[in-house]
């Protein structure tokens, strides 16, 4: 499959026939759905989409001096396409798209854009869920992200109370790196596979193992290799009083270099419940990590609650303190933590809504960053929508982060922050018109990094003769964090 690329020898080779091999298997899965129309309970849509947009930047390439302002125009004309049988749902979209820029004349082009997501059932008690994006074309631009992708995840319920969830993820992308904040191509892989079994009303145990290597186009600190194995398991002594823990070890391999680091870690949790929706509980975090040049332990208790409002919608508050003991001394400390999750919808009236999500935590750096070690991180952002006329929809939005890398020599922060506001107005019934402005301030300690700010205004138009079908549109978490955290925006 498209995972088979990280063997070093083959990797430039393959890298090459990349896109051929997107191409290749988007145009089977068309072909297929098309073929789809022939059966007998299947229901195909086919819906053309124009949309003309203009989009103004002050920043265009996000430094701190000599900013470059640009305008881009962009025409396209998209294609939906759905298929939706009883066991089996698919939807295509196609999109070419020519863009016009005014001062980077020789980034004008046509791309192409192309989404297929498809949901199956091709046994009783197994659901599958696929999917590939093709993000325009094959040019490595500064200032630009692309990402393609291909997954597939499924879960198997194999007997009344266990079930197995396994999946694989792909993705080819080119991207503003946090470590140093140039524009790379880096491929990542992640395969997982888990097993779930109940056996009681609130007791339950999970094992779960996964897989993942990040590999570059050019030999990078940030390339690496790991795998992660955990465990977890619930078990309520009465129905008032329960207890939790989970453990895991991460082996993380860097690809170009010696180091590594080798973390265990765990907790434990004992829970008192107040209400179907409310617990609290007292709990206690340790973990251990080695790299090449230092050890480091981690001492985290703390006290909090949990409000489980929906099944995917709730907040966990936890307060206390982080001990952190460094092999070298140097860094050794005692800070206050915040440890939050926290999702949930706000509906004020049917006119207004407000959704808010946070989270924090502490662990090995993501992939964007890996080579910079132990991060603590902070996230929120909250999105507020109101109608104010029946046809016009009012948006304001705030997003921001902060990572503290404390294995870097300066200690490095970083603070990311973006603020929105938008207008989508849809006049007649075929006619949607959306404008907005985003503002995006970047700021770091790292000496070798620029600060930057960019304001962004943009204008779309779109041309829709009829609803397209498409995958389900329920409010999800991960929806919203795609649009409040979409930092190259």
């Amino acid at each position: 499959m498209l995972s088979l690329c990280h063997s070093h020898p083959m990797g430039k080779k393959i890298s090459r026939h990349r896109q051929k091999i997107f191409r290749f298997v988007l145009i089977l899965g068309f072909v297929w759905a098309v073929a789809g129309q022939g059966h007998a309970r299947t229901v195909f849509q086919v819906i053309p989409v124009l949309s003309v947009t203009e989009e103004y930047q002050d920043n265009y390439f996000s430094t701190h001096t000599n900013k470059q302002e640009e305008f881009i125009t962009t025409y396209a004309l998209q294609f939906t396409a759905g298929i939706l049988e009883e066991k089996h749902r698919l939807y295509l979209s196609y999109s070419p798209e020519y863009k016009d820029y005014r001062n980077l004349n020789d980034r004008d082009r046509l791309g192409h854009y192309v989404t297929l997501t498809g949901e199956i059932n091709p046994a009783r008690h197994t659901d599958l869920i696929y999917g590939l994006v093709y993000d325009g074309d094959s040019d490595n631009l500064e200032g630009e992200s692309r990402r393609h992708q291909a997954y597939v995840s499924g879960i198997s319920q194999t007997g009344k109370a266990t079930r197995l969830t396994y999946g694989h993820q792909y993705e080819d992308r080119f991207d503003r790196q946090s470590r140093t904040g140039d524009y790379k191509e880096h491929t990542r892989n992640t395969s997982r596979a888990g097993v779930h079994h109940q056996y009681g009303p609130k007791n339950h145990v999970r094992v779960t193992f996964l897989y993942e290597f990040d590999s570059y186009e050019n030999p990078d600190p940030d390339a690496y290799t790991r795998y992660e194995p955990a465990g977890y398991v619930s078990y309520w002594f009465s129905p008032g009083y329960g207890m939790d823990a989970n453990l895991s070890y991460e082996d993380r391999d860097f690809d170009d270099t010696f180091d590594y680091t080798r973390t265990l870690s765990g907790d434990i949790r004992f829970i008192k419940t107040v209400s179907k929706t409310f617990d609290t509980f007292v709990k206690y975090r340790h973990s251990y990590s080695e790299t090449q040049d230092l050890t480091h332990h981690t001492f985290h208790p703390s006290v909090g609650f949990d409000w489980q409002v929906t099944e995917d919608s709730g907040i966990s508050l936890g307060v206390g303190a982080l001990f952190h003991d460094w092999s070298n001394h140097d860094n050794d400390s005692v800070d206050p933590f915040l440890d939050i999750d926290a999702y949930k919808i706000f509906s004020f009236s049917p006119r207004t809504q407000l959704s808010l999500t946070g989270i924090s935590g502490y662990a090995a750096s993501g992939d964007q960053a890996s080579s910079l070690g132990f991060t603590t991180y902070y996230q929120a952002g909250a999105q507020l929508s109101h109608l104010l006329f029946k046809q016009v929809t009012s948006n304001l939005s705030a997003a921001l982060r902060r990572d503290e890398y404390q294995e870097t020599a300066s200690d490095r922060e970083d603070t990311r922050m973006i603020l929105g506001a938008s207008l989508a107005w849809q006049p007649l019934k075929w006619l949607y018109v959306n404008v907005g402005y985003s503002f995006v301030d970047f700021t770091t300690t790292d000496a070798f990094r620029e600060d930057y700010t960019d304001n962004r205004l943009f204008l779309k138009i779109d041309l829709v003769p009829e609803t397209p079908v498409t995958m389900s549109a329920d409010p999800s978490r991960q929806a919203l964090e795609d649009q409040l955290f979409n930092w190259e925006r």
